[in-house]
């Protein structure tokens, strides 16, 4: 369920925190055109302000504004780094109520992308096309997402022939699952140039000599049953950096059909985790709820052991009819920009925050794992901000599977990614809202005309008087 329609937006609803900025209220639609010379009542709430009551709450402050061609105009200081809620009224009746955020300069200058970096398609073990997966992953409002079938770097490169030349709004992270030769231990590798599991597929006495040099720098603390694996992985990492990739330790209490044991015993897994070795923790993944749990509390563990580590969410999707994590394990990251390498660089440099969301509309809810403030501003955007984000997307991702059927031109693609970038960048303050044109003004007056020489009746509440009789 997507969110109920408003009356009226505020622009824009992230904000430079401790500056003046100049705050814009628009109509949604014609009818909530603000009346003209009209005096509205604006109450502002700083949501981590001092408050000495909860009974006889002060920590507000209220703001008068004037409509002028059907919009309001105002302009404030949002203290510090929080959300503030703002209320817009006249007289007695309260028309909106938003919330805008206020960043400080470093995570205002970036730009919050969500996406998921570890999924399967039919050239793997997965269900769906690759060039379908991505219009289905933008369907859900994802800005970014990477295919990462086991031992397959290619099938990448399908969605990219697939789309060539099309400007979408989604972002195709490269990426792979490396299953080195006789280890379980899987790697997520993302964002590198080349394969890594082409090396020990097609060359496999390198790979072996390359792997034997690994087995003589394994640290003494490792117990000796792990040696062959932690070599394995250590070559494995180094050969995803070479190639510009990112390095994610994934999914330790998977338990496979055949085995039912762990995918990697809890204490490998902290080893692993602790060497250094991996940019990121896949923290919550396809591991059932029971195995995200652990994981998590694994993590806590670590971090209080002084552990730093990125973490991301990743569905690990392979089929999405029934699966439980599609559109509800991903990763918020804050880039940059829109790219690969953004992207990677922000990950790495732990700008993350994994998610898991459960239940549907009004009953949704996230559980977000990172550093207290990216977590903070994630849960801002996960309320607010991606659910009319995801409105917008859902055409575009529609439209991609079409086109890569031939039933669709790309112009239809680019138009709907071109407007769901507008809309980002008004929410996000990077661009002026749309105003209401001369045109939409008079026409919206002329129909007001109609309606109040008309019989008198409900309507309104906004532009006329309330009606306390009605024929």
């Amino acid at each position: 369920m997507l969110p109920a329609p408003q009356n009226y937006a505020i622009y824009p609803s992230v904000v430079p925190a401790d500056i003046p900025v100049e705050m814009t209220i628009i109509p949604r639609e014609r009818a909530f055109l603000l009346r003209e010379g009209e005096e509205y009542q604006l109450c502002i709430i700083s949501i981590n302000d001092d408050e000495p009551s909860y009974y006889f709450p002060s920590a507000r402050h209220e703001l008068k504004a004037v409509a002028h061609n059907g919009i309001l105009q105002f302009t404030d200081t949002f203290p510090e780094e929080q959300p503030h809620m703002i209320i817009l009224s006249q007289g007695e009746s309260k028309l909106a109520e938003w919330t805008v955020y206020s960043l400080r300069e470093d995570l205002y200058s970036l730009r919050p992308l969500k996406g998921d970096l570890h999924s399967h398609s039919f050239r793997s073990d997965g269900k769906r096309d690759p060039a379908a997966l991505a219009g289905h992953f933008r369907e859900q409002g994802y800005e970014f997402f990477a295919l990462t079938d086991h031992n397959r770097y290619y099938p990448g490169g399908e969605i990219d022939e697939v789309y060539q030349g099309v400007h979408m709004g989604l972002t195709r992270v490269y990426g792979e699952e490396v299953h080195a030769p006789d280890s379980v231990i899987h790697i997520v590798h993302v964002g590198g140039r080349e394969s890594v599991a082409a090396k020990y597929l097609n060359h496999r006495a390198e790979y072996d000599r390359a792997v034997e040099e690994y087995m003589q720098r394994v640290p003494a603390h490792v117990p000796g049953q792990y040696h062959d694996r932690y070599a394995k992985a250590m070559w494995a990492v180094d050969q995803i950096h070479q190639a510009g990739g990112l390095a994610i330790f994934p999914h330790p209490f998977w338990r496979p059909a055949k085995s039912q044991n762990y995918n990697v015993r809890n204490d490998f897994a902290r080893i692993l985790l602790q060497s250094g070795m991996f940019d990121a923790y896949e923290l919550v993944g396809g591991m059932g709820q029971a195995g995200n749990n652990q994981s998590v509390a694994m993590w806590a563990d670590l971090r209080s052991e002084g552990l730093k580590i990125s973490v991301v969410g990743s569905s690990d999707v392979h089929g999405i009819e029934k699966s439980a994590t599609f559109r509800n394990l991903f990763t918020l990251c804050f880039a940059k920009e829109n790219t690969n390498d953004a992207i990677v660089d922000a990950v790495k440099n732990g700008r993350s925050v994994a998610v898991e969301a459960s239940g549907e509309g009004a009953e949704r809810q996230y559980r977000c794992y990172g550093d207290f403030r990216l977590v903070s501003y994630a849960q801002f955007l996960l309320k607010h901000y991606y659910p009319q984000l995801q409105r917008i997307c859902q055409g575009e991702g529609v439209a991609m599977r079409a086109y890569a059927m031939g039933e669709a031109e790309k112009e239809l693609i680019e138009l709907q990614a071109a407007q769901a970038e507008n809309f980002s960048l008004r929410f996000l303050g990077k661009k002026p809202p749309v105003l209401p044109s001369a045109e939409i003004l008079a026409f919206e007056e002329k129909w007001r005309d109609v309606q109040r020489s008309g019989p008198q009746t409900k309507g309104s509440g906004v532009n006329f008087p309330p009606v306390t009789m009605q024929i």
